[in-house]
Formats: C-alpha cells, structure tokens, sequence
C-alpha cells in the first residue's frame, strides 16, 4: 500500500481540467503553475484517450487469492497487475501486496461488521462479512528539495516534495446492503460481439461521458452499482471476498461475529470490470485459474 509517511497530494485530473496548452513566447516569465498546467494537459489527453478507447477496469494480473488454510493472520494477496480508474488513469502494483484480514476484523466496530453479515442463500458460506476489494489511485510527496516558503510564511529553510509518485491503495469496503436482493456488482451495458451493426453504434454514439461524467453534488464522479457512498467513485472494483463467522441468526444487536478458522475465506473475481482487448496476448500461453476460490 501507499508509504503512510508520505503526504498525499491532490491530482489536478480529478477537477477534470479543460484541454489547454501553455503558450510559450520569447519573454513570458514562467512559474510553477505554468509547469504544473504543462503536466496536468499531457496526463489529461492520456487520460482521456485511455478513458474513451478502453474504458475502465482490469488490464492485466491483479488476482485477489484467498488465505492459505490454517493461516490465523488470514492474509489476502493482491497479485501484481495494471488497471485504469474512471478518471482514465494508470494504477500500477509491481509487486504482491497483502491485507491481514484478521487484523482489519478486529479493528472494526460491532456494528460495522453486523451490517456487513449476509447468509446463505444470498452468498455461498452459511454466514460471513462480505467486503469489497477496491484499487484506487494516489499521488504522494517523495523526497525533499529547499523552496521558496509559500503562503502566510516567512522561512529560508522550507522544503517541498521533489516527486511526486502515482501510486496505488487497497481498500477493504464493507457490503452493508440488507434485503432479500443480490448484492450490487458492476453491470456490462456494452453489446456482445456477435450484436448488429446498428447496436454497436448506439453503444458509441451513446458512451461519451461514461465513466468520466461529473455530475455528482460535490464536483466528482457519480456512483456506479457497486460503489458505496463516502468511498472513492474513482475506484474500480477487484474482488468480492466472503469472511466466515459465527453468529445466531437470533442473536441481539451488541453481539459480536466472531471469526470461524474452520471454513475457507471465500475470494470472487469473476465480478470485477476487466477490459479484453483481442490479440493483445495473441502467441503468449497464459496459466487459466479459478475465478472463485476456494
């Protein structure tokens, strides 16, 4: 996950900025906003262009793998892998990344975690916490470099971040959805292949603002199905995971879920939003696994 002593700075392709190019000119004095602004318009016609062409979603690795068994940690792994968010940008793992399960149950409260118990028939294990494996994107301060002091401040020895990284986040987001209803997961409204003509083309004339559409009350990106409000709706979704527990169906409010090491944690990834571009591995073999194990 992101470095937490690094300090998270805001993306200027969240506000969706308009497509404008520094005019340079013989005696223009530049500043740092000028050099900012020249970044900001190349990350935005990349992030457009991946937005529009493949939409969002999986591209590549980024499995989510249950637990061993016996395991007490209950640790997920996040293979590494490569996806686009809504807002058309990069997010990149290079390396495995873990979630110690055990360690994010007991750091919720009991009412976190009775909202977020669902039982068969709705989901396959006889009782468990249903969470959503989210990957979103994060852009973190690297590095220290001397500057001028900006704002109500008078220093000679004030530094800014001399990088800033595009890094990733996990985020574990508790199913909290009652009701006799399936729980909410990404829909598909693109056309099979084998569609007409006249059903492709509706799709295209009709996709402009998918995704990147900002019509949300506060400025950002509206909710799809699987999102939960107050998470980041930039995030694209990877996994759907079971965690078993104990608990009467009769049992009061202030009762507590605990745990069952008997049964396996249950990880689907046949949910997520992936995108397939045909040919993209044409003489490559792959290695074919389950989509939900165990």
């Amino acid at each position: 996950m992101a470095d937490p002593t690094s300090a998270t700075i805001a993306d200027p392709l969240e506000a969706m900025p308009p497509a404008e190019r520094v005019n340079y000119a013989t005696g223009v004095l530049l500043d740092a906003d000028d050099f900012r602004d020249e970044q900001t318009y190349h990350r935005a016609r990349l992030a457009r262009m991946l937005s529009a062409l493949a939409g969002f979603g999986t591209l590549a690795g980024l499995r989510v793998i249950p637990p061993e068994a016996g395991d007490a940690e209950l640790e997920l792994h996040v293979a590494p892998g490569i996806a686009i968010d809504r807002y058309g940008r990069l997010i990149e793992i290079a390396e495995p990344w873990c979630i110690r399960l055990a360690r994010w149950f007991a750091f919720q409260s009991t009412a976190q975690l009775r909202a977020a118990v669902h039982r068969a028939p709705r989901i396959a294990l006889p009782v468990a916490v249903v969470v959503d494996v989210f990957l979103g994107a994060l852009s973190c301060g690297r590095a220290k470099t001397p500057a001028f002091a900006t704002g109500p401040f008078d220093a000679l020895d004030a530094v800014v971040p001399a990088r800033i990284a595009e890094t990733a986040s996990l985020e574990l987001v508790a199913r909290a959805e009652g009701g006799p209803g399936p729980i909410p997961t990404p829909r598909n409204f693109w056309p099979a292949a084998a569609a007409s003509d006249e059903a492709h083309l509706q799709a295209v004339l009709d996709s402009w603002e998918t995704g990147t559409a900002a019509t949300a009350a506060d400025g950002g990106l509206d909710p799809l199905a699987e999102h939960v409000a107050g998470h980041d709706t930039a995030s694209v979704l990877l996994a759907r995971v079971a965690i078993p527990v104990t608990l009467a169906a009769d049992a009061p409010p202030e009762v507590r879920p605990q745990l069952d090491m008997t049964a396996r944690v249950s990880v689907d990834n046949s949910i997520r939003p992936f995108i397939f571009m045909p040919g993209k591995w044409l003489g490559r073999a792959f290695t074919a696994e389950p989509l939900i194990r165990p």
